[in-house]
């Protein structure tokens, strides 16, 4: 199925199961037959909240392996989805950013899974919501993908992406409510999206672990979660901190 082909039979989709079994066909033509779809953020504009890989077809070991580790807390194509203005690679994170240890473990982990020539397509949905597609090859032969294979995919992903939201629109109203944070807590949460620790961060604010700790709950509270990476993707969708 090429790309012109899959636009036209997302338009007639009537399930997202239907389209999420046409954008496995269009990835496996590009030499992707791994995939995964995430919700980064709450969808209020179709009643969906936040979950990652609420649609996949990635090895079922990996996926309670990485859920049981706790990994949606330090994967770094998470973090980096979030603020991404466009599609990238996964090798482009181990090879330009900084990756803490425990980071640089999820991404070689992922391979051994049978992850390999990972690239990551963020979203941009109504209301300010993001959502992310990963998708990986089982092989682990391969050349480097190609700016225009990157191209083609990103438009695949995009209208997946709209098809979804046009099936699962229905007039749902925000639920959540005004938030503020502290500047204290806006440094907290800074830090926390560059993947530093407890720790480490009380010492570049020259707080105990105990204080760091205090501002995380209090934000986390604000959020109405228990998960540091999805308190950060909150505060910057909503505007209350820049990364």
């Amino acid at each position: 199925m090429d790309l012109i082909e899959f636009i036209e039979q997302t338009s007639k989709a009537e399930t997202v199961e239907q389209l999420f079994a046409l954008l496995e066909n269009v990835m496996s033509n590009y030499g992707f037959d791994r995939v995964l779809f995430s919700l980064m953020t709450d969808h209020p504009s179709i009643g969906k909240s936040a979950g990652h890989g609420i649609m996949r077809n990635y090895p079922g070991e990996w996926m309670a392996y990485y859920a049981d580790k706790k990994y949606e807390d330090v994967d770094p194509v998470r973090q980096y989805v979030v603020q991404a203005p466009a599609p990238f690679t996964w090798s482009f994170l181990e090879d330009k950013l900084p990756l803490m240890p425990d980071q640089q473990k999820v991404m070689d982990e992922a391979r051994e899974a049978g992850l390999y020539h990972g690239i990551a397509i963020p979203m941009r949905g109504p209301m300010g919501a993001i959502a992310g597609i990963g998708a990986a090859s089982s092989a682990a032969g391969g050349s480097d993908i190609s700016r225009d294979t990157l191209a083609l995919v990103n438009a695949a992903c995009q209208q997946f992406y709209a098809s979804f939201i046009g099936l699962e629109q229905q007039s749902v109203p925000p639920t959540q409510e005004a938030v503020t944070l502290t500047e204290r807590e806006k440094e907290v949460l800074k830090w926390c999206a560059q993947g530093k620790t407890t720790w480490e961060i009380g010492v570049i604010l020259g707080l105990s672990e105990a204080g760091v700790l205090f501002h995380l709950r209090n934000v986390m509270k604000k959020f109405n979660t228990s998960s540091r990476v999805y308190a950060v993707m909150q505060a910057v969708r909503f505007g209350l901190m820049q990364l």
